[in-house]
């Protein structure tokens, strides 16, 4: 699944900055994965996450790839 978000980045002159970024996510074998999709399409894996953290501390099972998207919106990510 295709998404995008708005991230904190550092330009190349060293100043923060927002972005808009493009993100692809999957979920296969109970085992979500996200990657980073550059402008020509290649995608890098972030995240390899077999479980879903709850806020709580506890883990759970992925209920589905919506989830997956959610949950990765939410973290409190940079580049």
């Amino acid at each position: 699944m295709d998404f995008t978000r708005e991230v904190d980045v550092v330009d190349e002159n060293g100043d923060a900055t927002t972005r808009t970024m493009n993100f692809h996510a999957t979920l296969e074998n109970g085992v979500a994965e996200v990657f980073a999709v550059d402008t020509e399409g290649n995608k890098t894996s972030l995240v390899l996450q077999p479980w879903k953290t709850n806020r709580d501390g506890t883990r759970s099972d992925w209920v589905d790839l919506d989830e997956v998207v959610s949950w990765y919106q939410d973290l409190d990510v940079a580049f």
